[in-house]
């Protein structure tokens, strides 16, 4: 089964209720008609703190998942994305997750809790073999999954871009926490009070070893599973 991710920036003027309006009232309702296995659409809808350790992008973003078990659609998904004339990149993922919550709501509700995406490009002194290692050996199992208060943690990494012109990159990252303030408040976020600056240090670190902090790009987003 392929799975593809697209990420959908809308124009400035573009406000809150008319991206949730476009995006999960009309798009979505477009993409169920192609039947992929499942459909997961994620939005900048969270109110975004006042201030945050990690930097946080302003601008709104659509994510949009799907699960196709024909791999012969890329370029029909790309066509329904573009549809509403907004800048869209495009990208076929191998997913893991190395942390799973129990879905126990209706599809189309919003999830419990909130997401922290981040967008990753690896260290360019790093070989992809490299950034793998660091990144699945150590990163995810060693500190994100020690550190941080994760519900529900996805990986996908990028295997190709689908949408000419889509920036590189090289792993989408779903951090995804049951309670709003275990991410907007960094204490919560990064272990307790005691050892909270000891693990933003360890992150920091290790973070900079295996990726190109310049490029990383950080949102908040509400999910929807449309189709689970």
């Amino acid at each position: 089964m392929a799975k593809y991710i697209f990420l959908m920036r809308p124009p400035a003027q573009v406000d809150l209720p008319t991206l949730k309006s476009q995006v999960l009232d009309k798009l979505a309702a477009r993409l169920l008609q192609l039947n992929s296995e499942k459909l997961k659409v994620d939005l900048t809808e969270p109110k975004k703190p006042r201030l945050t350790v990690l930097p946080l992008k302003r601008n709104h973003l659509a994510m949009i998942s799907v699960w196709d078990g024909r791999a012969d659609r890329a370029q029909q998904w790309q066509t329904e994305m573009t549809g509403l004339g907004w800048s869209v990149a495009g990208y076929q993922v191998t997913e893991s997750t190395p942390r799973a919550c129990t879905k126990d709501w209706k599809d189309c509700e919003a999830s419990p809790g909130i997401v922290m995406l981040t967008l990753m490009k690896k260290n360019p002194r790093l070989s992809h073999e490299q950034f793998m290692h660091e990144w699945f050996e150590h990163h995810t199992p060693k500190i994100a999954l020690k550190v941080h208060p994760l519900w529900n943690y996805i990986r996908n990494v990028v295997d190709s871009v689908i949408v000419e012109g889509s920036p590189p990159l090289d792993g989408i990252v779903e951090e995804h926490c049951l309670k709003r303030r275990d991410v907007t408040n960094p204490v919560r976020y990064f272990g307790g009070p005691l050892k909270m600056i000891p693990n933003m240090i360890k992150v920091g670190l290790h973070a900079n070893k295996f990726l190109q902090l310049s490029a990383v790009e950080n949102y908040l987003l509400t999910e929807y599973h449309i189709r689970s």
